[in-house]
């Protein structure tokens, strides 16, 4: 129960942080697109494909890699090399991030030429720097997640996220002023800031922490690690995982090379195809807001999984993966749900208009799979077992491929069949990973279970918001200035929002969705604010 509570208690250190940092970008896209425009939009989000794919494959697996490493150090009993873990991998991974990030800068033309979008070659040259930084990055978040101290993670997270939003909006703005490409590139210049502060502010942690620490970890004795073998374990792990999330990462790059090509043979233009690509990136943001949760989920979950693999404890591993898999969707069904209904007043919000809000609106339930692939695969990484995962989103990739060459190449449905593409993407690999898992740890896990009672409470809680919010739109017709019509929209959508989640949460109570312990293990206040004849009916 200690070590659940544990869990818990980072998880909502982590997912508070992760909300800041993605309402920050949910007011960072709207004033982007406000500056920039939607091609410009569409410009920037090819940029920013090539980079995400460059961090996949360079330094995503040093964290997740390091943060292995260093909790299983930890539950072995050796302190002292799971300290040297750090420093082995900081070295590495800076090595690779800076050649990475030389070759990005050097190869930004001819990437943006063979992918048919010249204007991106700024975009994708000024994040080269941002590549090494974030390796960097990484190997200190990878260690303070493997210690399970994190609120290093989420205040680093933060001021990541408000360095980047201001110098992004400023520098796109200024640059804007010379042309389009350059003004989608300065979008880019707050990444490299936002991740130079976060190093710096994680690197004075770690001192002041380790400082306190080093006396007590040099007085221990016991079976030293060399840093050839740390380096070899970390290399075990961060490679494969390295190309998992480089394959997850892939889709980017496959929407970036295919999606232009078939818009064109749709009948599109250069400029309508990087508009419509504009309002894909947009979506794509926005979906990411509920996704920071799951993120902040397979944070915790990781090392945790890890040590007790370590330590053969099936038992916890069981009770790991049952409370990632009931938060996945407790969390995920109802956020695709209040998306998809709230669309157009999402995005009338942000960007004073609903163009591209069908898009949400279809495409909204992708969240989920989305969701339950990233769990799955951290579970899985948990556990070592690599060569699976490799398959199993490897095959996504390929339908992902196929499905967005004849989808997006149907002119009825042109963007919208990279939602098909996604859907595949995500579902399939979910089925697979769901598979290997149910046979490592030879335990069923009860999906449907599971998930049938947060899709009771969110068609409940989808049928109220549509009932109130008819009435609603009629009114927004009738009213003739931008700014009321604006001021209406957004009070009355986060009215129907409050609405919703306490409709969601009433019927998970009644339901036995929602559990005395789960509100317990998070922070006993919060269980104490629940109204008495709630919580007598909570078990």
């Amino acid at each position: 129960m200690k070590e659940q509570s544990s869990v818990t208690k980072g998880f909502m250190i982590l997912s508070f942080a992760g909300i800041i940092s993605k309402v920050l970008s949910a007011f960072y896209v709207p004033l982007l697109t406000r500056i920039i425009g939607y091609e410009g939009m569409g410009i920037y989000g090819k940029g920013y494909d090539v980079f995400m794919f460059v961090y996949a494959v360079t330094t995503m697996g040093c964290q997740p890699a390091v943060a292995k490493v260093i909790s299983e150090l930890k539950a072995t009993g050796n302190e002292r090399d799971s300290e040297r873990a750090l420093k082995v991998s900081r070295k590495m991974f800076g090595l690779i991030g800076g050649i990475a990030a030389v070759l990005v800068i050097i190869l930004a033309y001819p990437v943006a030429k063979l992918t048919n979008t010249e204007p991106a070659v700024f975009s994708i040259m000024f994040l080269g720097p941002s590549v090494f930084l974030t390796a960097v990055l990484a190997a200190y978040r990878g260690y303070f997640q493997g210690r399970e101290m994190m609120q290093g993670i989420a205040i680093s997270q933060v001021l990541e996220q408000i360095l980047n939003v201001i110098i992004s909006l400023l520098c796109a703005f200024l640059f804007m002023n010379i042309s389009l490409p350059l003004g989608a590139a300065g979008g880019t210049i707050g990444t490299s800031i936002g991740a130079l502060i976060a190093v710096i502010y994680l690197i004075s942690v770690y001192e002041k922490k380790i400082k306190r620490k080093k006396a007590k970890v040099t007085e221990e004795t016991g079976n030293k690690i060399s840093d050839h073998s740390i380096k070899r374990k970390i290399y075990s792990y961060a490679i494969p995982i390295t190309l998992i999330a480089g394959i997850q990462n892939f889709g980017g790059m496959v929407d970036m090379f295919n999606v232009n090509d078939r818009l064109l043979h749709a009948g599109y233009n250069l400029a309508t195809a990087n508009t419509l690509y504009g309002l894909f990136v947009n979506y794509r943001v926005l979906l990411g807001l509920p996704l920071i949760i799951i993120t902040s989920l397979t944070t915790i979950i990781l090392p945790n999984i890890a040590k007790n693999y370590a330590l053969r404890n099936r038992k916890a591993i069981i009770k790991q993966i049952n409370f990632g898999f009931r938060l996945t969707f407790a969390i995920t069904i109802p956020a695709a749900v209040g998306m998809s209904l709230l669309s157009k007043e999402i995005y009338m919000i942000l960007f004073n208009r609903d163009r591209g809000s069908y898009i949400m609106m279809l495409g909204s339930f992708i969240l989920i799979f989305m969701s339950i692939a990233q769990v799955q695969s951290s579970i899985l990484q948990g556990m070592s077992k690599f060569r699976p995962l490799i398959a199993a989103f490897s095959i996504g990739v390929i339908f992902k491929v196929l499905g967005n060459y004849i989808f997006v190449g149907i002119p009825s449905l042109n963007i919208l069949g990279v939602l098909i593409g996604n859907f595949f993407y995500f579902a399939v690999p979910s089925f697979l990973c769901y598979k290997t898992l149910r046979k490592t740890v030879k335990y069923r896990i009860p999906v449907l279970r599971v998930c049938i009672k947060p899709i009771i409470a969110s068609i409940v809680m989808g049928i109220v918001i549509w009932g109130l919010k008819f009435p609603l739109e009629s009114i927004t017709l009738m009213l003739s200035s931008k700014l009321i019509k604006w001021i209406f929209i957004l009070v009355y959508t986060i009215i129907l929002t409050g609405i919703g989640s306490f409709v969601y949460f009433i019927v998970m109570i009644k339901i036995g969705g929602l559990r005395k312990s789960d509100l317990e293990s998070m922070s006993p206040k919060i269980y104490r604010l629940i109204p008495g004849f709630l919580r007598n009916q909570m078990r």
